[in-house]
């Protein structure tokens, strides 16, 4: 489950590694993406709800759920609302386990309007900036320049991120459960504190990878595939 304005392709780099032990399921989140530009409603719990549809219309009645940011709280929410539908959780720099996020970005990324604008925010998610080209900026504009995205995404802004806070902290209340959950960070977070690995509930496994930011499964890929094929087989 992808971010806040991602989608499937954020990925790219992980989804072939993981098939190689384990049948795949990657998703556009409704309004991000391919999917249709028009949400289910804008809390956690009611896109969780949608992905639990997406899994019963699939005939997957139970899966090891992994998500990145936004997709880690809604990962979190599925596994608490139905938990019967979760094996297993790896949140990835994800939200969910506190309070603080970078508000800028969130505001600098429904803001921009061209390549110029956008490029500082976008720089933020990644410790090698040189990473953001012009295909990834012209992407991202193409994007949510759709009709209704605007709409949708500062709808989704207002309702988890109202007064620049996390509204929702899912992940903390997975504390107790005996869901096998792995927390992977990137050290050098810049929208999401990398100190709230540090909240992960008692007995997650916790990776810090060094030399990524916020898309750490993007940045360090082979150590972010390792650490998810590991997660697998302990489970």
């Amino acid at each position: 489950l992808h971010g806040f304005g991602g989608d499937l392709g954020n990925w790219l780099f992980n989804l072939d590694a993981v098939a190689e032990v384990a049948p795949v399921i990657a998703l556009d989140l409704p309004g991000h993406g391919q999917s249709d530009q028009r949400l289910p409603g804008a809390s956690l719990g009611e896109m969780a709800g949608f992905v639990a549809r997406v899994l019963d219309d699939l005939e997957v009645p139970r899966a090891h759920v992994v998500g990145h940011s936004m997709g880690g709280a809604i990962a979190a929410r599925l596994a608490l609302d139905h938990p019967e539908r979760v094996a297993s959780a790896v949140l990835v720099n994800s939200a969910g386990l506190g309070p603080e996020i970078n508000a800028a970005y969130i505001e600098g990324f429904l803001a921009a309007q061209s390549r110029r604008e956008l490029k500082p925010v976008v720089e933020q998610l990644f410790a090698d900036t040189g990473l953001v080209n012009r295909q990834l900026l012209d992407d991202l504009l193409r994007y949510k320049r759709l009709d209704g995205v605007p709409e949708l995404l500062g709808a989704l802004a207002e309702r988890l991120f109202a007064g620049g806070r996390q509204g929702e902290l899912p992940a903390l209340e997975l504390a107790g459960r005996t869901l096998p959950l792995t927390v992977v960070w990137g050290e050098h977070d810049r929208i999401i504190p990398t100190e709230h690995a540090k909240r992960a509930p008692a007995g997650s496994r916790v990776h810090v990878l060094p030399g990524a930011g916020h898309m750490a499964m993007m940045e360090k890929a082979a150590d972010f595939n390792s650490v998810l094929r590991g997660h697998l087989a302990e489970c």
